[in-house]
């Protein structure tokens, strides 16, 4: 009841545990996957109407080049910035009530 879901969210089920596991467990790279693809739809839709003139610039190669060190630099950074979410998250996910 309220005392056992109290515990598990404390000791089992905390924000931090939830993406440590994200982040390290055994499906990781399906998140990092998703991530991946999501940060390179980002870029796109960052760079806007704007692309054409980018991929003249920068040649199509150099673009996709681009895209993907954004990604793999979102990913490199994201476990050191998590921690700043914690507290919003486990308010916003409410696990005790």
């Amino acid at each position: 009841s309220e005392t056992f879901a109290r515990v598990n969210c404390v000791e089992i089920l905390h924000t931090k545990a939830i993406w440590e596991t994200i982040l390290n467990g055994p499906l990781s790279s399906n998140f990092y996957a998703m991530l991946r693809a999501h940060s390179i739809v980002f870029t796109e839709k960052l760079v806007g109407g704007m692309k054409p003139f980018a991929v003249t610039a920068m040649g199509s190669h150099r673009f996709a080049e681009m895209k993907e060190e954004i990604a793999k630099k979102i990913a490199a950074n994201l476990p050191s910035i998590m921690p700043y979410s914690y507290q919003y998250t486990t308010e916003a996910l409410d696990m005790e009530n």
